[in-house]
C-alpha cells in the first residue's frame, strides 16, 4: 500500500516490515515494490558516483546484508530501479554470477540510458562453467523466469537427466514455435532411463507442446491464449470471456514481467492496445476499466518522462474515466497524470481537442464539492502548456468557473485567489463578475491569526508553488514562505523542513529520498500531504492549518 501511495522511503525504513516477509515466496509486485523502494532510497542519488566502489558500499551494506533474500528469484521483474539492484547485489557477492548479470544487462530497456549498466558489468570477469555449474545457474534463471538463459544452458548440458525438464518449462513458458519444435526433438530423443524419471508436470508439459505443435496456427478457444505474456495478450484474454482466471489476478501477477519495450519500438502497439480497450463492451469493458490504475502505472509511473508513441493509449484511459460517470479522487488524479503526459509531448490540434472533451466530461461528472480543488488544478496544469486550440482550453476552464460557481459558498480565500489568476491566465477575467457577493468569513478568520511563523512547501511542479507563496504572502504578510524543487534530499530540503512551522509536502510530484529526508527533519511534527499537486490543493491543506491554529 505504502508503494502504491508513492511512499517508497517510508516502506524503505520500515525495517521490521521488510525483514517479516524475507524467506517467503513472495508475488513478483511485492519483490518490485521493495527493491524499488530500497533502491530509491538508498542507491538512486549516488548511482552515478563514477566510484563504483561507492556504489557498491552503500548497496553492500544498506541493502544486500540486511535483505539479501529478496534477491533470490527476480521472477522476470523488468523496471529498470529493480534491474540494477539485481545486477548490484550480484556484483556484490563473492562469486558473482557472471551469466545472470549479462540476462540483466540484455533485459535493461533499449530505451534507458545503458551508461550505468555498462560501467558496473565491466567490473565483471568472464568464466567457463563446469556442467555442475551449469545445473546451479539454470536452477537460478528458472527462478528469475529468465527462460532464454535457462534454455540456452539446458541446450548445453544436455544430455544430463535435469535439462530436459528444465527445457519442456521453457519451450512452454515462451511460446515460440521454433523453441517448441526444438525441445521436442531434444526431450523425444532422451534415454529412457531418464524419460522413466520424468515428473507428471514434465509429462503434462511435453502433452501440452505436442498438442500446440500439431495444430499450430489455429486458435480455437481462450486456451490457447496466454494471458500471462504481455499486454496484447491479456487483452485478447479478457475480450474473449470464459476466464480461466480472472484477469485482474493474471494482470497483478505478471505485469511486473512485461516488457515495455515492444511498445516504445512500434507505436502501433500502443494504438492496437488502445483500440482493443476502447471496443470492448460488456464485462470485458468493466475488465479493463477496473485495470485503469494498472495500465496508468505501467504505461506513465514506471517512465522516466512521457512516451509520443504512448498518446493513443494516455486518450483512451482518459476516455475510461470519462466513461465511468463518477470515479474516486485518487482516479481524478490518474487523469490529471494522464493529461498533463500527453499535453506535454505537444500533441496535434485534433488529438489535443479529443483528449481534453474527454477531460471535460470527467470535470462534469465529478463536479461535487470535494473536487473543487481538484478542478481549480486541472485548470492551472492546463494553463501551464502550450495550447494548439484555445477555444477548447477556455471551454474547459469556463466549465471550471461554473463549478465554483454553484459551489461559491464553499470557496475560501485560497480557492478565490487562484480562480482569480487562473482567469488572468485564460484571459477571461469577465467571467467572474458575475459571481455572487461573498462574505468573506475565512479571510476574517485567517486574518485573525496573526501568523508570522515560516511556512515551508515542497513540489516539484514549482509554477504551483510560487502561486501558493505569492497568494500566501499577501494574505498573512508578517510570515515567510519558502519554496523548495529540489530533486533530492538536499541540505537546503531538510533545513526548511526542519524549521518551518508549516510544512506542505507535495508528495504527489515528489522523487528520490526528498520525503524521508523532510520526515525525518520533522521528528514529530506535522506534515502536511496534499492529495494533488497544484496550488489549490497546497493552499487548502495550508488553510485548514490556518483554521485549526485558532484554537
Amino acid at each position: 500500500m505504502l508503494a502504491g501511495l508513492g511512499r517508497q522511503h517510508q516502506l524503505a525504513h520500515d525495517y521490521s516490515l521488510v525483514k517479516s516477509v524475507l524467506g517467503l515466496s513472495l508475488p513478483a509486485q511485492i519483490i518490485a515494490d521493495l527493491v524499488e523502494a530500497l533502491y530509491s532510497t538508498y542507491v538512486a542519488d549516488i548511482e552515478r558516483d563514477l566510484n563504483v566502489d561507492k556504489v557498491l558500499n552503500a548497496f553492500r551494506s544498506n541493502i544486500a546484508r540486511p535483505f539479501g533474500p529478496l534477491f533470490q528469484e527476480r521472477k522476470g521483474i523488468r523496471q529498470p530501479n529493480v534491474l540494477k539492484a539485481f545486477l548490484l547485489f550480484e556484483l556484490t557477492q563473492d562469486k558473482p554470477n557472471v551469466a545472470r548479470c549479462e540476462s540483466i544487462a540484455e533485459s535493461y530497456p533499449e530505451h534507458a540510458e545503458h551508461s550505468l549498466i555498462d560501467r558496473w558489468i565491466g567490473r565483471l570477469t568472464s568464466a567457463s562453467s563446469s556442467d555442475e555449474d551449469k545445473a546451479v545457474l539454470a536452477r537460478q534463471a528458472l527462478g528469475d523466469e529468465d527462460y532464454e538463459l535457462a534454455l540456452q544452458l539446458s541446450l548445453e548440458s544436455r544430455p544430463e537427466a535435469w535439462t530436459y525438464g528444465a527445457m519442456l518449462r521453457c519451450a512452454v513458458e515462451l511460446e515460440d514455435k521454433q523453441v517448441t519444435l526444438r525441445v521436442l526433438e531434444a526431450v523425444r530423443s532422451a534415454p529412457e532411463d531418464i524419460q522413466s524419471k520424468w515428473s507428471k508436470r514434465d509429462l503434462a508439459r511435453l502433452r501440452q507442446l505436442e498438442e500446440e505443435s500439431s495444430d499450430a496456427g489455429t486458435v480455437t478457444s481462450n486456451s490457447h491464449i496466454r494471458p500471462g505474456s504481455d499486454w496484447l495478450s491479456w487483452a485478447n484474454y479478457v475480450l474473449a470471456g470464459n476466464y480461466d482466471r480472472h484477469p485482474l489476478q493474471i494482470l497483478a501477477d505478471a505485469s511486473t514481467r512485461w516488457d515495455i519495450e515492444s511498445f516504445v519500438s512500434d507505436p502501433r502497439a500502443c494504438r492496437e492496445l488502445a483500440e482493443r480497450i476502447g471496443n470492448a463492451r460488456g464485462d470485458a469493458e468493466a475488465v479493463f476499466r477496473d485495470a485503469f490504475p494498472a495500465l496508468v502505472e505501467f504505461f506513465v509511473d514506471r517512465q522516466a518522462n512521457p512516451m509520443r508513441g504512448f498518446m493513443p493509449l494516455y486518450s483512451m484511459l482518459i476516455r475510461i474515466v470519462a466513461w465511468s460517470g463518477t470515479v474516486s479522487a485518487n482516479e481524478l488524479e490518474l487523469a490529471s497524470v494522464l493529461m498533463q503526459a500527453l499535453i506535454g509531448l505537444g500533441p496535434t490540434k485534433g488529438d489535443y481537442v479529443e483528449a481534453l472533451e474527454a477531460f471535460a466530461e470527467v470535470l462534469s461528472a465529478n463536479s461535487a464539492p470535494g473536487n473543487i480543488d481538484w478542478a481549480l488544478n486541472a485548470a492551472e496544469m492546463l494553463a501551464l502548456y502550450a495550447s494548439p486550440d484555445h477555444e477548447s482550453r477556455l471551454r474547459f476552464f469556463t466549465a471550471v468557473v461554473g463549478v465554483a460557481r454553484v459551489h461559491a459558498h464553499r470557496l475560501n480565500p485560497a480557492r478565490l485567489a487562484v480562480l482569480s489568476l487562473l482567469a488572468k491566465d485564460y484571459g477571461a477575467v469577465e467571467l467572474l463578475e458575475s459571481f455572487p457577493p461573498q462574505v468573506d468569513e475565512h479571510a476574517a478568520a485567517v486574518a485573525s491569526i496573526d501568523f508570522a511563523g515560516l511556512i515551508g512547501i515542497y513540489t516539484l511542479t514549482e509554477p504551483a508553488g510560487q502561486r501558493a507563496r505569492e497568494f500566501l504572502q499577501k494574505l498573512l504578510p508578517q510570515s515567510r514562505v519558502e519554496v523548495n524543487a529540489d530533486y533530492a534530499a538536499t541540505d537546503r530540503l531538510k533545513h526548511l523542513a526542519a524549521n518551518a512551522d508549516i510544512f506542505v509536502f507535495a508528495w504527489k510530484s515528489s522523487k528520490h529520498q526528498a520525503y524521508y529526508a523532510a520526515k525525518e527533519a520533522r521528528g514529530n511534527r506535522q506534515t502536511l500531504l496534499p492529495l494533488g499537486k497544484g496550488s489549490a490543493s497546497i493552499l487548502d491543506c495550508i488553510f485548514k492549518e490556518l483554521q485549526r491554529l485558532r484554537y
